[in-house]
């Protein structure tokens, strides 16, 4: 693996930036002692902010705080290769670990519950975050809080005005409804490159890797009218023509840019910043992105970040009407073999007080939304009209309807984002020639299978 050489010190804090593929075994800690795991931000102000929030609390609570920031693929393999053998951290958090852990791990009973951490600030969550949280454990036969909501984001669409310019068009041109909004980029495209610029109309993400491709995915599927596809009862229900015809539309919707040349080909390979990357390099006039990083990395240049980045929301569905965002919350957990499991709870019980929580998403540079409603009402931050980026967020993850994703129904669909059955059902279309029927059908087979692996 390798290590940022240089120890990251604030007040006696030891943190360490990780990146790579393995971490050296930990030696006996004294008492008192936290490891602490964290993934690693997007630009260093993530970094930064929980670098000096666990410096801060541990002078305040005279408990040394190892704190070691990774990658985010990183943290989930990590983390589970030291649950097979026992030697896990005391307090983790992953970015992604609702969608690709957590629910698996509670309902293997390798989750500490916390409930108690949650339960003490159960009022402040909005029901999302808390249905996200609450997890099935097999062996306890319960569901329970096995994951503490630390931060929330949702599918934003990042816009380079100064490209849309040059094409013709003004902000205001921009459509309102999902099909008009994405096939507007394609115009834009064919406008650019009438004008000789190698510019794709569409930075959608298509890798069957990571995290972006399935969130894109998703957010289709419920555009469509897919968001039944597994009931609140954990009951899969892609056989219901709804779902399905959702699930083949999202496809279709997808794919067909990239084969007609709306999309660089190279997205078939996107990481999860690679699609942040190109936007940068001004290869791609529009990306779907699941934060509002994009713009938030641009926050100390001015022109960038006020007048030449848009974000936009989820648009409506093609009948006017408003779309539910499928809304992400990362979640901060304590593994079963923790040394310290009070010490650790007593961490996240102060981490999640509305003013802390406030603090430390404010230092982040607001990437991703808080999961107390009440932050945002007392906190004009959030709302700040003059600020172009931030109230779309809050008004897509706060305020508009939202859904959460359903591994907290049933962990069945944990690995069917593991294994990343949807966008390899777009590969089946891109480069295998299926028809979006076909690609559904298949993948609609196997996440059948899934299923019944997981039955209580």
């Amino acid at each position: 693996m390798k290590r940022i050489s240089r120890r990251l010190a604030l007040g006696g804090l030891s943190a360490a930036v990780a990146t790579g593929t393995g971490l050296k075994p930990r030696g006996a800690k004294a008492a008192g002692e936290l490891t602490v795991w964290w993934t690693q931000g997007f630009y260093k102000a993530e970094n930064d902010a929980v670098i000096a929030w666990m410096a801060d609390w541990e002078k305040r609570n005279n408990t040394k705080v190892n704190l070691t920031i990774m990658n985010g693929p990183d943290v989930i393999t990590k983390l589970i290769a030291g649950m097979q053998v026992g030697d896990v951290p005391d307090v983790v958090h992953t970015v992604t670990g609702d969608r690709f852990l957590v629910p698996r791990a509670a309902w293997n009973d390798q989750l500490e519950d916390v409930s108690d951490v949650v339960d003490s600030q159960k009022a402040e969550f909005t029901e999302t975050a808390l249905l996200s949280a609450r997890m099935y454990n097999l062996k306890q036969k319960k569901y329970s809080y096995y994951g503490v909501p630390t931060k929330a984001s949702s599918l934003m669409n990042s816009v380079w005005l100064p490209l849309l310019q040059e094409a013709g068009f003004a902000e205001a041109d921009l459509p309102g409804t999902q099909d008009k909004f994405y096939d507007f980029f394609q115009t834009v495209q064919d406008k650019l490159r009438s004008k000789g610029k190698r510019i794709f109309g569409l930075g959608y993400s298509m890798a069957a890797k990571e995290a972006d491709a399935g969130n894109l995915f998703h957010q289709f599927l419920i555009s469509y009218g897919g968001v039944g596809i597994v009931t609140p009862d954990g009951k899969l229900n892609i056989d219901d023509p709804a779902v399905r015809k959702a699930a083949t539309t999202s496809l279709e919707r997808l794919t067909t840019p990239f084969k007609k040349g709306y999309v660089p080909p190279g997205a078939i390979n996107w990481g999860d910043v690679d699609n942040n990357n190109a936007f940068f390099a001004k290869q791609i006039v529009m990306t779907p992105n699941a934060t509002i990083s994009i713009a938030a990395a641009q926050m100390d240049k001015a022109d960038l970040y006020y007048k030449e980045i848009s974000t936009r929301g989820v648009p409506l569905g093609n009948d006017g009407k408003p779309v539910a965002s499928l809304l992400a919350i990362a979640p901060t957990i304590i593994p079963k073999g923790s040394k310290n499991v009070d010490a650790g709870k007593a961490l996240l019980r102060d981490f999640i007080k509305p003013a802390n929580m406030n603090a430390y998403l404010k230092e982040t540079r607001a990437r991703y939304l808080p999961v107390m409603a009440s932050i945002v009402k007392n906190d004009p931050y959030w709302t700040d009209s003059k600020d172009p980026h931030r109230p779309v967020a809050v008004d897509m993850g706060l305020i508009k309807p939202t859904v959460p994703w359903w591994m907290c129904y049933n962990p069945a669909y944990s690995v069917v984002l593991s294994e990343q059955i949807w966008p390899q059902a777009e590969a089946n279309i891109t480069q295998r020639n299926m028809t979006p029927e076909q690609a559904t059908e298949e993948a609609a087979k196997r996440i059948k299978q899934l299923f019944e692996q997981f039955q209580k």
